[in-house]
């Protein structure tokens, strides 16, 4: 400390003596000249200076509340969202999935919804059913269920930053249940609407520990170091220096619906050219020539003294470097002969010397395993870590940020996060035990305990953390170490298994022999054994066979491929005195190591009886009512050939026609009842309305190109019509006689229209039927058929000399708009 005073008191003493020479030299010629340009100059600048200040705090203020209000927008949008869906059932997933995709669609972001532990249930951005892991903002999570309140993550990776970027920023809103938060809401912010909200700039928005997410007109290096940001007071206007060297006029504000994120605007704050521009020429020339004569007779004194500075600038940022990496001091450099800086190289020498013999206790303390000095910024991401390269061998910059995390134990980085997360929020003295893997062996695990305590300003802002890690490997240590992790673990384990035994599905794993490793409450349920009868013991061996079956052939299955098999239908009686055979729908999904390698399968019975059930209920009264409908059918055929029997002439053929037409009626319905009154396929509707005549071994040609499906109405209307033309042409047409064919084509144009064409070829004579022979089957055709195959449809009967032609052109799949009534033909009496 002494030889540093010495060292400055030199330094003050050359360049008090360099100013007096200078200020002699300048007295008699420049002292004029300075005193009116110094006047008019400091006029200018403060009028100057405070417009060009207030203007940059209504850039800011304006900048701010653009920035708020998108943030609040989707806040908004998110509530709405909670408001609108109630709870958040797991149980509907899919529903709250398919309207969360619709509001993201909607909003242009990516939508998330977590559970109270901050497992993602629902994301956006995968499909339904993708196995998720947990959200990257688990901080800003922690902050929304431990407060209640939103809360706004880090940013993307946009430019430089003090430690690593993050992924995209996201907004965290609670849901609230009776004042408790029972989900977790997230949606993505988009960094150019954050840009686009914040106006046309330049401005630069920083999160909490100074990471850029948006930039408008301009970069981070265009404004000062983020230390100089962190100290500038809030709201107002400073003048600073950019990292490219300009000098710059910044503000920062702090936004409101994200109070740990910070708003920079800023303008180039050169005095020199906005003075010349306005300024009268002869100012600009006083002060050229001032500086001209000041250049001139300062050229020595400026040369002997730019060269130790420059030199003591270089070893300034070498040195910071070396400091920020955990390297040692480079050597002091050689100031020149000058005697005030040989003893300003004299004192910085010593306060290195002792500088470095600290940092070797500090470090050789840390090393031997005794403590490790850290500090963290306000949002708890390491900044410096004394002692813990020596430690652990992780080095800066592997261990800033969240990077430390990585160096402690899987079995302790969550109870470890999720208390460090609460001591954040809270801003509580931090106090946590872990262990550490060691430098020596990578298979070593120390136990040590990390506390820290938080250091406001004097207004009482956070500005950083502070703290220590303590060795607690000896015996009481680490007594005390697993008493605390084995009550975080029970605590950890509690929670999950109140959440595995109430879910309302069968859950199940078992190991690579297909022994139970773990069953909930519902599966022991549904196998009628106790949940520790289960351990250690095969499917088969607890559960009914129809049970235990597919659902081990399944995890074989799972086991061998490394995929899910889903949708495996069990049944079974249940558990009871009394005989119920239930229903089960099983999904086994693989569990993996780090490797990847397949260890487990786990399994999610659902019970699915009332909907099979109801699903025979509805098979068993489809098939009563066909069953029914064909004996009315037959009924009325025995009636109709009861009430005809015996009669002559026109009457006897009007009961085979009628008995015909029953048939094929009677045809139409049974293709139907197979199909279960679904569409059919347009080749089986043809055969089966030609079936008869087929049979008989009439020459009948048909098919056609194009699958075409019909509906119910539209195969009865066709096979009804294609027996009306079949006994047509059997009495009177191509059928009737040796060498007549018939040919039956359909084809589906490309305009979704079917075409159905009826072709009679080597029959007699054809001559087009009187009007008032036209019967019910030329009625049937002409109006019920064009009206029974829907909207659009035309039927065209033909009678050229060669044969009959008959054309069904109609829209495949449509129905019939309404029933159209068909004159009947009236029955002569006797």
């Amino acid at each position: 400390m002494q030889s540093g005073a010495i060292g400055a008191d030199g330094v003050g003493r050359g360049l008090a003596t360099i100013r007096g020479r200078l200020g002699a030299l300048l007295l008699g010629t420049a002292l004029p000249l300075l005193f009116g340009a110094t006047a008019i100059g400091a006029w200018y600048w403060w009028n100057e200076g405070a417009a060009v200040g207030a203007r940059a705090v209504a850039q800011a203020e304006a900048a701010v509340k653009g920035v708020d209000a998108e943030i609040e927008s989707r806040r908004l949008i998110l509530e709405a969202f909670a408001a609108g869906r109630g709870e958040m059932d797991a149980a509907d997933l899919a529903g709250v999935d398919a309207a969360a995709r619709q509001v993201a669609r909607s909003v242009g972001a990516e939508i998330g919804v977590l559970d109270r532990g901050l497992g993602l249930l629902i994301d956006t951005a995968q499909p339904f059913g993708t196995p998720l892991g947990s959200t990257p903002a688990v901080a800003a999570g922690l902050w929304a269920v431990e407060t209640g309140r939103a809360r706004v993550s880090g940013g993307g990776p946009v430019g430089s930053a003090p430690v690593a970027p993050p992924t995209q920023p996201m907004l965290m809103v609670p849901v609230l249940r009776e004042g408790r938060t029972t989900s977790v809401l997230s949606i993505t912010l988009s960094p150019e609407r954050l840009a686009a909200a914040a106006g046309t700039g330049p401005a630069v928005l920083f999160d909490s520990r100074w990471r850029p997410i948006a930039t408008i007109a301009g970069g981070v290096a265009d404004l000062p170091d983020w230390t100089v940001l962190a100290a500038a007071p809030r709201g107002t206007a400073q003048i600073g220096t950019s990292s490219l060297g300009d000098r710059v006029r910044f503000t920062v504000s702090n936004l409101a619906e994200a109070p740990d994120w910070r708003l920079v605007t800023w303008r180039r704050a050169d005095f020199a050219t906005s003075l010349a521009g306005r300024l009268l020429p002869w100012v600009a020339l006083c002060l050229g020539l001032t500086v001209a004569v000041a250049l001139l007779l300062r050229a020595r004194a400026g040369r002997a003294l730019s060269e130790p500075v420059l030199a003591l600038q270089r070893h300034a940022r070498t040195r910071a470097d070396a400091a920020a990496g955990d390297a040692p001091a480079p050597p002091l450099p050689n100031l020149g002969p000058i005697r005030e800086f040989a003893a300003l190289g004299a004192a910085l020498a010593a306060a290195d010397t002792l500088a470095a013999a600290t940092e070797r206790r500090l470090r050789g303390l840390a090393e031997a395993g005794a403590i490790v000095l850290w500090r963290a910024d306000p949002a708890g991401g390491w900044i410096e870590a004394a002692g813990w390269a020596g430690l652990t061998g992780q080095t800066a910059p592997a261990f800033r940020g969240d990077g430390w995390l990585n160096m402690l134990h899987p079995d302790d980085r969550a109870p470890t996060l999720a208390e460090w997360g609460r001591s954040l929020v809270a801003r509580n003295a931090i106090g946590v035990e872990f262990r550490l893997r060691t430098a020596v062996d990578s298979a070593d695990w120390r136990w040590v305990r990390a506390t820290g305590v938080p250091i406001p300003d004097e207004a009482g802002q956070l500005i950083e953390w502070v703290g220590a890690i303590h060795d607690v490997a000896d015996a009481r240590g680490a007594g005390t170490a697993r008493q605390v992790n084995d009550a975080q673990v029970r605590q950890t384990v509690a929670e999950l298994r109140a959440v595995y035994d109430t879910v309302p599905v069968g859950l199940s794993l078992v190991d690579s022999a297909l022994r139970f490793v773990n069953v909930n409450a519902r599966f022991a349920a549904i196998s009628g054994a106790p949940p520790e009868s289960h351990i250690g013991r095969a499917p088969h061996e607890v559960m009914p066979e129809g049970l235990a079956r597919p659902l081990e052939d399944a995890q074989r299955r799972v086991f061998a491929t490394g995929r899910p098999e889903l949708d495996v239908t069990c049944s079974g009686p249940a558990p009871g005195s009394a005989l119920h055979i239930r229903h089960w729908l099983a999904s086994c999904h693989p569990v993996k190591d780090a490797n990847g390698k397949v260890t487990g399968v786990s399994a999610v019975m659902q019970d699915v009886t009332e909907r099979v059930r109801a699903e025979q209920s509805r098979e068993l009264l489809v098939t009563e009512l066909n069953h029914r409908v064909k004996n009315t059918l037959a009924t009325v055929q025995s009636l109709a050939a009861q009430s005809l029997r015996g009669q002559r002439g026109a009457q006897g053929g009007l009961g085979r026609e009628f008995a015909g037409r029953l048939q094929a009626l009677m045809r139409a319905h049974d293709l139907l009842a197979d199909q279960g009154w679904q569409e059919v396929d347009l080749a089986r509707v043809v055969r089966t309305g030609l079936a008869p005549s087929i049979e008989a071994g009439r020459a009948i040609r048909f098919g056609g190109s194009g699958r075409i499906q019909v509906t119910a109405g539209q195969s009865q209307s066709i096979i009804l019509a294609l027996h009306e033309l079949a006994t047509n042409a059997a009495l009177h047409g191509a059928l009737s006689q040796p060498g007549g064919e018939v040919e039956v084509a359909w084809s589906l144009g490309e305009d979704g229209i079917a075409t159905l064409d009826w072709r009679e070829s080597g029959g007699p004579a054809v001559a087009p039927p009187a009007a008032e022979r036209r019967g019910f089957g030329m009625r049937l055709l002409e109006r019920g058929l064009a009206h029974d195959l829907g909207p659009g449809a035309t039927v065209r009967l033909h009678f050229p000399e060669s044969g009959v032609t008959a054309e069904m052109r109609f829209r495949a799949g449509t129905a019939a708009a309404q029933p159209v009534e068909i004159a009947q033909p009236v029955a002569q009496p006797s």
